[in-house]
């Protein structure tokens, strides 16, 4: 997920998923008070990450584009909602310089994007069962790349959302028992 000045190669796609994004992104602008900024496209395509958005200061509106292995039936809408809202995030929360490097999600982003989507790590956990054989994540970079061969190794059927929701919540309490247990050590 990133900022972007190009627009990603190729043609928008027809979009498979169960449900309208359009409406969910224009309601999650305006939850986020970023009306003003004009309205965003969302497109779905072959491109090099996992999504990305194209913004220019003065300019109205925007382009949101996230990669085509999202382009399925089986995608449920809080993975679709917690990176529209984090792609957004980039315009409340621009890019600073660090330490002398320019990093895209400075700590305060990521403070801002947990309270914006708090079952993001839900959200990551079915994102890597789903995509595990075709994405990388790029720490330094801070980026998830798409390998250019993933339809080849998409080959797995998508969890379901509820599994991940429930294995989450499971684990959730457990980790409190562990966190219970050392500090009782």
């Amino acid at each position: 997920m990133a900022l972007s000045r190009r627009k990603p190669i190729g043609y928008p796609e027809i979009s498979f998923l169960s449900f309208d994004v359009l409406p969910l992104l224009a309601g999650i602008q305006h939850e986020m008070g970023l009306d003003a900024v004009g309205p965003f496209t969302f497109s779905l395509q072959s491109m090099a990450t996992l999504a990305c958005i194209r913004w220019e200061q003065g300019k109205p509106g925007g382009d949101i584009y996230f990669h085509s292995v999202f382009n399925h039936p089986d995608v449920p809408q809080p993975v679709i909602e917690h990176i529209l809202r984090h792609e957004l995030l980039h315009l409340k929360i621009p890019a600073r310089v660090i330490d002398g490097k320019l990093i895209h999600h400075p700590p305060e982003f990521w403070e801002a994007e947990q309270a914006l989507v708090p079952w993001k790590s839900a959200s990551w956990r079915w994102m890597v069962i789903a995509f595990w054989a075709v994405i990388k994540t790029d720490i330094p970079n801070e980026c998830t790349w798409v390998k250019k061969s993933w339809q080849k190794l998409q080959k797995y059927l998508y969890p379901i959302w509820q599994m991940i929701l429930d294995d989450h919540n499971r684990y959730s309490d457990k980790q409190d028992q562990i966190k219970g247990l050392m500090e009782s050590l």
